[in-house]
């Protein structure tokens, strides 16, 4: 019987680092700062990784095929990973156990059994059948597999109260607990180390030069924050070689995590993608360059929000939600009215930069009527 193969993100540049399709934005220096430091507290050394990577493999074989059956992506293999490092008895501080690490009630939500002698949150096929229900269940009340993978860790509630505070869905923008904050970050890790190329026996460059006092201060630094497990073995081997002069050595932590970045950011496009939003408007009147500030755009196409089909002229009214330190302006519409009936229809668009794909959109350095702008859902 063939095997079925992992769902792969469509219309997606394959040299853009992406979960589940959904472009990382690491153009942004925290983003690229905190993968690097997840880099640093997942992997190590070339021995450690490639023995992480042989141990994963019969692990793989089982949840591919399942994540594939119920239409999630593949990117949520590495999820039991970093949950439970592959013990089907493991047991939070919190109480979750298993592979996927489910508390009592969600795991009998899914339909697992977790009675004594029989907890099926151990049986590795039968809780990535439950995954898949919780995964779709979180997909289906937040829309993204980026904030999904945060609710996986957080919980619905608090992304859904965070998404309703900030009037976006932007992960990246969002501010969380320190644990739910750094966990997609530490998918991401993994998903490079088993993935990139640049990974490897031979390599240059490929990921972690440590040495002397500096590197066991960072470590014990990710210990008190979590990111790193007491129990965790100290990694072994021998450290890469500079990206730079090979005669010249790596000297302390800042040329790691150049080192990493550089290795990270080296294939990034020469020429800048452009996303394409759920809407484009052009701008009508502008209110004031102040947070809750009313503007005024006019569709300059058809598009179907929901049920509600909203023709080209339509109005939408935005509002601005914040405007932070690099000029970038945070637009989000309430409503629009139709031009021909007068009728007010209640919605949510966020204006998006085109070159990121993500909320906030570059402020021109004049803003008058005409600009256009790119809305996403």
């Amino acid at each position: 019987m063939a095997r079925p193969q992992p769902l792969q993100p469509q219309r997606l540049n394959p040299q853009r680092l992406h979960f589940c399709g959904e472009i990382v934005p690491m153009e942004q220096g925290d983003v690229s700062a905190k993968l690097a430091f997840a880099l640093a507290g997942s992997s190590g050394y070339i021995r450690h990784v490639n023995g992480l990577k042989a141990r994963s493999a019969p692990y793989f074989a089982v949840i591919e095929p399942i994540l594939y059956k119920h239409n999630i992506p593949n990117d949520f293999k590495y999820l039991p990973l970093i949950e439970s490092a592959w013990q089907a008895n493991a047991v939070s501080s919190a109480g979750a156990i298993g592979y996927w690490q489910f508390m009592d009630e969600t795991a009998q939500d899914m339909g697992l059994s977790i009675a004594t002698g029989n907890d099926e949150r151990t049986d590795l096929v039968k809780s990535t059948e439950a995954a898949c229900k919780y995964l779709k269940f979180l997909h289906d009340k937040l829309g993204s597999w980026t904030l999904v993978a945060a609710a996986y860790n957080g919980g619905v509630g608090m992304v859904q109260r965070k998404i309703s505070k900030v009037g976006h869905r932007d992960y990246y923008a969002m501010s969380m607990n320190p644990e739910t904050g750094y966990y997609l970050y530490r998918i991401l890790a993994m998903k490079e180390l088993f993935t990139n190329p640049s990974y490897g026996v031979g390599s240059v460059g490929t990921l972690l030069a440590s040495s002397g006092n500096a590197y066991e201060l960072e470590r014990q630094q990710a210990r008190r924050m979590g990111w790193l497990q007491d129990d965790e073995p100290e990694p072994v081997g021998v450290p890469i070689e500079s990206l730079y002069e090979s005669a010249v050595p790596i000297r302390n932590e800042s040329h790691v995590m150049d080192s990493v970045l550089t290795e990270l950011l080296k294939n990034k496009p020469s020429t800048t993608p452009v996303f394409e939003g759920d809407a484009t408007a052009r701008l009508i009147q502008a209110g004031l360059l102040k947070v809750g500030q009313s503007w005024s755009f006019a569709l300059t196409e058809d598009v179907q929000i929901g049920e509600d089909m909203l023709k080209t002229g339509d109005m939408i009214y935005a509002i601005v939600d914040d405007i932070d330190m690099s000029g970038n302006l945070f637009l989000r519409a309430t409503k629009a009215i139709s031009a021909t009936t007068k009728a007010t229809i209640p919605l949510t668009l966020i204006a998006m930069n085109p070159a990121t794909g993500l909320a906030g959109v570059p402020r021109p350095k004049v803003v008058k009527s005409g600009w256009v702008v790119q809305w996403k859902l």
